[in-house]
């Protein structure tokens, strides 16, 4: 998603007496946050698409291999089917890319109304306007910090989407595991009752 969204909002914060070494080691350690959380959410995904696959596969090449032993347990079979399969839809969201390139015009960053340290930002421009426009980020604090803290911001707004789908997946298959039990056991007490 284009990370200059938010850019205005975040503009108007004043920035004054700032010390250049606080700043710089906070935006090295919220960077290196970001980062760290955004790994460990693809990787959660990714046990979970795993984890996932090989029960699936597992599950449904066993129920056809034995067809007439599985026939008293369809109702489990198709609630795990399922549980793992919207378990594994949601790890795959999670980690999937999606990119909305944003539109920079000149106008835009001759009045400091975006940020270029977003990839799908500044490869609308030619390798010229990128120079001349980072360079005139870089000579100017004020605006080189703003787009630090917007960068940060779509970062984040990124990273609260990809938990927010990965509860979902945690949930699903937590919720999915019991139900599969629950109704195991019920079928197993029928069987062993009649």
């Amino acid at each position: 998603m284009p990370r200059h969204s938010n850019f205005d909002e975040i503009s108007k914060i004043p920035l004054e007496g700032f010390h250049e070494t606080g700043v710089n080691g906070f935006f090295r350690v919220v960077s290196n946050n970001l980062n760290h959380q955004n790994s460990l959410a693809d990787n959660k995904a990714n046990i979970m698409i795993s984890i996932n696959a090989v029960i699936l596969s597992i599950l449904i090449g066993s129920a056809t291999k034995n067809n007439e032993n599985w026939q008293n347990l369809f109702i489990p079979i198709i609630i795990f089917v399922f549980t793992t399969l919207l378990t594994t839809i949601f790890a795959i969201l999670v980690i999937r890319p999606t990119f909305k390139k944003g539109i920079v015009t000149q106008h835009d960053l001759d009045n400091k109304k975006t940020t270029l340290l977003f990839f799908g930002n500044f490869t609308s421009l030619s390798p010229k306007d990128f120079e001349d426009s980072m360079l005139t980020i870089l000579k100017d604090d004020e605006y080189l910090y703003r787009s630090i803290l917007a960068d940060f911001y779509g970062l984040g707004k990124v990273l609260e989407r990809k938990y927010r789908l990965l509860t979902y997946s945690y949930n699903t298959f937590l919720i999915g595991l019991a139900l599969v039990v629950l109704f195991f056991a019920i079928f197993q007490y029928h069987n062993y009752t009649s």
